[in-house]
């Protein structure tokens, strides 16, 4: 399932908790997190309320603590102790460490040196753990997300009144898309740009989904100007599409081997698919094009692969989506001979059956045949 934020009103640390449990996010995921926390007294709720007539959850904290001030070591050291997931916990650190990083640049310290006011009370903390393993329990593939809207005016905090974005949120939204600069105040908040951070959220288009649920979070403030909500859309993908990256050099001065090679080797490390066709290059030269089809994400580290392998000067990139529902499923079956590959087509009503050569050599060194005295006998079984 992949998850879209539709930051509508802004977001939140406290309206990404509340939306994700209204979109079917487990109670007891945040239950156990609250019960975990080392404070004295702590009192959490999660109601319906309204926002412009749209209903939603609103979740309300109150934590009985001596002191709210706390460096980023003693931060996680909380989060260690609290019952995280390996990926929601990753996720809650890196958002604090991006928190250290951009106030130590609005104050001009180290990130270790950070003294948290408000982002270092035991609320803000359970905040970001509570979203961060109530969207680990909805097992997303992709977090997508809308432009974040950051609203205007004064910003009030401990260190008095301060422009909007805050100081510190103005450095977290560094590269990240923003918008509704005419709405009124504080829309875009510390935990809530870290939180988007963390999660590495996609604010690409993404392709057409099919609908599985929603949930809507609302904010403290019931602002006149357009509804303080955020809303998670949970949803399957229309076309179970992926993309990858075609990439293709032109190649006329290395031998056979170290192509062979080259290829060998990006295959190994996990090329889709890699093969050369012949061509004629530059003074009528004889040479090959070397193509290799990658994920997106790997793009640079096989550009490299390229440049160091096989020597060229430059490579040619193009963009491309595959279907995994229509690709052909590949399994593999052990017959009484030997093993055998299972193309099932989706669509069509056979199965193509074709031996491994590697298995087939070795099963006819055994029984003294020949591959092509085994092929034929195994085709006549």
């Amino acid at each position: 399932m992949r998850i879209y934020l539709n930051l509508f009103g802004g977001v939140a640390g406290d309206m990404l908790v509340a939306a994700l449990l209204d979109a079917g996010a487990p109670e007891d995921v945040l239950t156990k997190i609250i019960q975990a926390l080392p404070a004295a007294e702590v009192s959490a709720s999660w109601e319906k309320e309204q926002r412009h007539g749209i209903a939603g959850l609103r979740f309300a904290v109150d934590i009985k603590e001596a002191s709210t001030h706390r460096h980023l070591p003693q931060v996680l050291q909380i989060l260690a102790e609290l019952p995280l997931t390996g990926r929601a916990r990753a996720w809650a650190e890196t958002a604090f460490r991006e928190l250290a990083e951009a106030e130590a640049k609005a104050h001009g310290c180290a990130a270790e040196a950070v003294h948290f006011h408000e982002v270092g009370a035991m609320d803000a903390i359970l905040d970001i753990a509570a979203a961060c393993a109530l969207l680990d329990a909805l097992h997303p593939t992709e977090v997508f997300c809308s432009t974040i809207p950051v609203g205007q005016g004064p910003v009030h905090c401990a260190h008095g009144a301060m422009p909007n974005p805050a100081p510190g949120t103005q450095f977290l939204l560094t590269g990240l898309p923003t918008g509704g600069f005419e709405l009124r105040g504080e829309r875009a908040t510390p935990t809530g740009v870290a939180l988007l951070r963390a999660w590495q959220v996609d604010f690409s288009v993404r392709s057409a989904g099919v609908v599985m649920g929603c949930g809507y979070g609302l904010g403290t403030h019931d602002f006149e100007d357009r509804a303080n909500l955020l809303r998670v859309e949970c949803e399957t993908p229309a076309l179970d599409l992926e993309w990858l990256v075609e990439l293709r050099a032109l190649v006329d001065d290395q031998s056979g081997e170290i192509l062979g090679h080259a290829m060998e080797t990006m295959r190994s490390e996990g090329a889709v698919d890699v093969y050369a066709t012949p061509a004629v290059g530059k003074k009528n030269r004889p040479a090959y094009e070397v193509v290799a089809l990658v994920e997106a994400a790997r793009q640079a580290e096989f550009e490299q692969m390229f440049f160091r392998l096989l020597g060229t000067l430059g490579v040619r990139a193009l963009a491309m989506r595959r279907n995994r529902q229509l690709r052909a499923q590949r399994t593999e079956a052990q017959s009484d001979l030997c093993w055998k590959t299972v193309a099932d087509s989706p669509g069509h009503d056979f199965a193509d059956l074709k031996p491994e050569f590697e298995s087939l050599v070795a099963v006819a060194a055994a029984r003294g045949k020949t591959p092509r005295e085994l092929l034929h006998e195994l085709l006549q079984s």
